[in-house]
């Protein structure tokens, strides 16, 4: 018997869902947990946040701005330094580089003591 399929991947498509237990029409599977439209954008998660929040990542952002301002002054300077200057460009860059890491170390220390007073308050048993 000599059967002639229309569609050839069509049907090993079919038959490949079939055997693995796929099924065209499964709500549970295919159904998103939240509807599209109830993603919020950015532009609202930044309205939601409470005030302080806020004028922290203000103060960080510009911090953040003044480093990299003064980082990139640094560099540009550096283009066109003689050799004394270009020597002291990069020892100044050194220092700054290395009161980064160290307050970032300092910053580590104190989250983690912070978390280990956190857990000692705690009662036993809860987590």
């Amino acid at each position: 018997m000599n059967v002639r399929l229309p569609n050839k991947s069509l049907a090993i498509a079919a038959f490949l869902a079939a055997s693995t237990g796929l099924f065209a029409a499964d709500p549970a599977a295919s159904a998103p947990a939240k509807p599209v439209a109830d993603v919020a954008a950015p532009a609202k998660v930044e309205k939601l946040l409470p005030t302080d929040v806020k004028k922290i990542t203000e103060k960080f952002s510009a911090q953040r701005d003044a480093v990299l301002a003064d980082r990139q002054a640094l560099l540009d300077q550096l283009k066109t330094a003689t050799a004394e200057q270009r020597k002291a460009i990069i020892e100044k860059m050194q220092a700054q580089q290395k009161d980064l890491l160290d307050a970032q170390r300092a910053l580590g220390k104190q989250i983690r003591d912070d978390l280990r007073q956190l857990r000692q308050s705690q009662p036993t048993g809860v987590h």
